[in-house]
């Protein structure tokens, strides 16, 4: 014959039980297959840029210049790379910028290269999808002191998108937007004539 359980058994069996399904709540999940939430940004784009000439020191001025992009796919859409080519008011200005996914963390990461320079950038932002967008966060520094760098891609249609840069000075309680690209799909081609 069983014994009824006493209120202080009862007590800590309806403790175990609670314990064992927060801890099943509290589980980790498993990150979400991000691997081709770039697909939208495969092709060839005509491309509007605005650029904040002196930031994070209050100045207004901007400049306006117009390109070409292509983002091409690799390792099936895993990794993407998006070449830049126009002409800026202080010159021709190519531009690569390679996103390569991680399966483990669910995050992509990002790094820019320009033709003058000839190499990776030292530090790549990481980001992940979030409702369509992805912001990219690093650290990098600016006249002698560290800043943090937001990255963001969107789409804002089928055959639209947009990038921006932003910096904060203040550990990202205030972001001032230093760049903004305005896409227009020209085509699906990734391998358009040579201009």
């Amino acid at each position: 014959m069983t014994r009824p359980l006493q209120p202080l058994g009862l007590a800590a069996l309806v403790l175990t039980v609670a314990l064992s399904a927060t801890s099943a709540a509290a589980a980790p999940a498993e990150p979400r297959d991000s691997s081709h939430d770039f697909d939208f940004a495969f092709g060839t784009w005509t491309e509007h840029s605005t650029r904040l000439l002196h930031p994070l020191t209050g100045s207004k001025e901007w400049v306006e210049w117009d390109g070409r992009t292509v983002v091409r796919k690799i390792w099936d859409g895993r990794a993407n790379m998006a070449e830049f080519k126009g002409v800026t008011p202080s010159g021709p200005l190519e531009l690569i910028a390679l996103r390569v996914y991680n399966p483990t963390t669910g995050q992509w990461s990002l790094n820019f290269a320009t033709s003058g320079v000839g190499k990776l950038g030292d530090v790549a932002g990481v980001g992940e999808f979030k409702d369509g967008r992805i912001d990219f966060y690093d650290q990098e520094p600016l006249n002698g002191r560290a800043i943090l760098v937001r990255f963001s891609v969107y789409s804002t249609g089928p055959t639209t998108q947009v990038s921006e840069q932003a910096f904060s000075a203040d550990g990202g309680k205030t972001w001032e937007v230093n760049w903004i690209n305005h896409y227009t799909l020209e085509s699906r081609n990734t391998e358009p004539p040579q201009e």
